[in-house]
Formats: structure tokens, sequence, C-alpha cells
């Protein structure tokens, strides 16, 4: 199974083996999503493929969302999508640089000492969150700093990004949780998904011959919102390998 993209791609430690090939559709869709997300900042339009012994079977365009959106709506990539790998927002990365930086570690706790930290963007489902690790700080130091830090997102993010600040002992860990606003392609992706699974579901419900009608409208429906992200395969794709 490998993965293609038409802009280049680059090392990535999940493939099976040096001909950077995966062993499984969810090990390609992770892939697939975490470099779509790496270069949805400067790339418009992605595309990706994903192919089985040297076969297209899906390819897909979009923003990054779109991309995940389009791939977790098929059983066999959606364990992979929503453990991809995404880039925490800039936004965030602003307020991390703000905090921190000016703070020293302070006190006579060692590292194994400190309490770990690390801030969870989420978004909508099936959209992978971010997690971003700030590493081990002293006990003191940790409370303020988190606390600093989410009044930080806050403010950076327009306040449209409410934080949620926990600590958890028997981990060691503070978690600063905070919602990552999306496009509006990517929150129309995330409703066609959504459609999707309702419409399959009630595909299932229905009996094919006392509600063939309705069956026909509803499959009508699911082709036009399964093919909105797909396209052709190209064959001047890059081919990870």
């Amino acid at each position: 199974m490998r993965v293609s993209s038409r802009a280049p791609i680059g090392y990535d430690d999940t493939c099976a083996s040096g001909e950077r090939r995966f062993l499984s559709p969810s090990a390609a869709a992770r892939f697939a999503v975490s470099h779509a997300a790496a270069l949805d900042a400067g790339v418009p339009g992605i595309t990706v493929t994903i192919a089985v012994e040297g076969h297209d079977e899906v390819c897909v365009s979009g923003t990054a969302g779109e991309i995940a959106c389009a791939l977790a709506a098929m059983a066999i990539y959606s364990a992979g999508v929503r453990t991809a790998r995404i880039p925490a927002p800039d936004y965030l990365r602003a307020a991390v640089d703000e905090v921190t930086l000016p703070i020293q570690w302070q006190g006579s706790a060692g590292v194994e000492a400190g309490v770990d930290m690390r801030v969870l963007s989420t978004r909508p489902d099936p959209l992978p969150y971010s997690t971003l690790l700030l590493g081990h700080w002293a006990p003191d130091l940790a409370h303020r700093l988190a606390h600093d830090l989410a009044r930080s997102i806050t403010e950076r993010s327009g306040r449209r990004s409410p934080v949620t600040v926990t600590y958890l002992p028997d981990q060691g860990r503070y978690e600063i949780t905070h919602p990552d606003p999306i496009s509006d392609a990517d929150a129309d992706a995330v409703a066609r998904y959504i459609r999707i699974t309702r419409l399959r579901a009630n595909l299932g419900a229905l009996d094919p011959v006392a509600d063939a009608d309705c069956a026909v409208g509803l499959a009508a429906e699911l082709h036009v919102l399964e093919s909105y992200s797909r396209r052709v395969p190209s064959t001047d794709d890059r081919t990870v390998r």
C-alpha cells in the first residue's frame, strides 16, 4: 500500500519498509492526513492517493480537513485518520512562546520530580486533535504557567477558544484543552461526514422491497456526498518511495 501526493513528501517513520509502503490502511491514512495537514498552510488544493498493489483505490483532494473527513467516511481508513499527527495552530505556538520564554527553571526539583505539561487542541469528529508537549516544570511554575497560558490562548484565538486547565495528580500532569476553530470548508466537510454516516445507517435500516423508492433517493444523495472530495487519480502524483 502506498500514498502519493503532488506536493513533496518528507520523511515519515510509519512506513513498513524502505520502499515507503505501509502495512495497513490505517497507517496509510494516518500518514496521508498528517502529510496534508503539514502542507495545508502553504499548498492549496492538496491531493493524496492511497493505492493497493499498484492500483489506485482512493484519491481525495481539498484541505487537510476535507481529506480527513473523506477518508474517515471509509471504514478501513477511519481509525488511521483519528490518530494522525496534526500541527498545533500558530496562535497556540505564539501563546506558548509568550508565556514560557520569560520563565526560567527554578527550585531544586529535577526533571524526575517535575510536572508534565501538554496542550490539546480539539476539533469536531472526525478531525484529529493536536497535542503540544511542553516538557516538565517545577510544580509551582507549572501551576502558574498553565493558567497564564490559558489566558494567552484565549486572547490570541480572538476569544473564540475557551480553555480548560486540568491537573491530573496521578499522572503528574497539567492538561490544557481548547477547541481549535476550523475553517468554513472544514466545517462543511464535517457536516458531509455526519450526513454520510446517517445516510448509511438509514439505508441499512430500510426494507429493500417495501422502502425501495426511499432507498433510491437516499442512495443518490449518498453517492453525491461520497464523491465530493474525490477525483480521478493523476499520473503525475509524486509517490512516496
